[in-house]
């Protein structure tokens, strides 16, 4: 038979090969994450759009492989966290006429994806390498959040969803829809001024698990505001979903390192993840969906 690229769509077997990357815990949790939060999203939506699962073959069960598209992001993994041919193959035999935004491609993995990239021409938009900190669940249930009297805590609302994205870091054509479906499904946390009402900071939880997209209004800045933010979240995430809490942060972003330092978020060692903005084979149009 013929190698080719297969599509995993029973949920139960994605279920089975989430369960394979609870191995060595903390490991392979980012694995482990984005799984959860598709099969999370589509126990809400069994006919949730543009999304596919894929790997080599049908043979996930091996070393975990999988690749996971959805509208136009991309996420790849593998348990053995080596340059597998298998998974060469994989990534090979996926469609690159289309735009990616490649998201948590651990360090293992970079240079096969870099030497993809050369071979097939393709050019990056952006690319940008990250740390990763990583805060135990039961610790995180701990964490004592103290809001200023003059604000309060809630959920993030859907109507807040243009703000954020405006101010996003890692803002794109496309991104207002994922924000609106993170807000839609994932854990959130608002900081809002009791006496306008006004959205103050925020932090929401991305697909892979990691807090993402936080902010503080420059009007806010200087108040401790992000600290309290990112307390909260942590707290949350841990109490609704039972799960560690994990932050990817630029080297160079000194201010985030501190709030997690703070928290008693640890700084894993070795852990370093790049995520990409990869257009399309050369003569191929750049298609970032917006609404899809």
């Amino acid at each position: 038979m013929a190698t080719q690229l297969t599509t995993i769509s029973d949920v139960a077997e994605l279920m089975k090969l989430q369960a394979l990357y609870l191995k060595d815990w903390p490991k392979h949790c980012v694995g482990y994450f984005w799984l959860d939060n598709y099969l999370r999203w589509l126990a809400k939506d069994p006919a949730l759009k543009n999304l596919k699962f894929y790997t080599l073959n049908g043979d996930w069960r091996t070393d975990g492989l999988f690749i996971l598209v959805h509208r136009y992001q991309l996420f790849f993994c593998n348990l053995s966290r080596q340059k597998t041919m298998e998974l060469q193959t994989a990534l090979q035999l996926l469609d690159w006429t289309k735009a990616y935004k490649v998201s948590a491609i651990h360090e293992s993995h970079h240079a096969i994806y870099k030497q993809l990239v050369a071979k097939r021409q393709l050019c990056l938009d952006r690319e940008m390498n990250t740390i990763m900190y990583s805060l135990s669940c039961n610790q995180a249930k701990e964490l004592q959040v103290t809001c200023p009297p003059e604000y309060y805590l809630d959920s993030v609302r859907l109507e807040h969803a243009e703000l954020i994205n405006d101010l996003w870091s890692a803002r794109h054509s496309g991104s207002l829809k994922l924000i609106q479906l993170l807000i839609e499904n994932n854990t959130n946390v608002g900081l809002y001024e009791r006496s306008t009402g006004e959205l103050c900071a925020w932090c929401l939880r991305l697909q892979s698990g990691f807090l993402g997209a936080l902010e503080v209004l420059q009007t806010h800045q200087r108040r401790g505001l992000g600290l309290v933010v990112a307390a909260a979240i942590a707290r949350r995430i841990a109490n609704e979903l039972n799960h560690d809490v994990t932050a990817l942060v630029n080297m160079n972003n000194i201010a985030a390192c501190k709030v997690f330092d703070r928290l008693g978020f640890t700084l894993v060692e070795g852990e370093h993840y790049c995520w990409s903005m990869c257009l399309p084979e050369k003569e191929s149009p750049i298609n970032w969906p917006s609404n899809l």
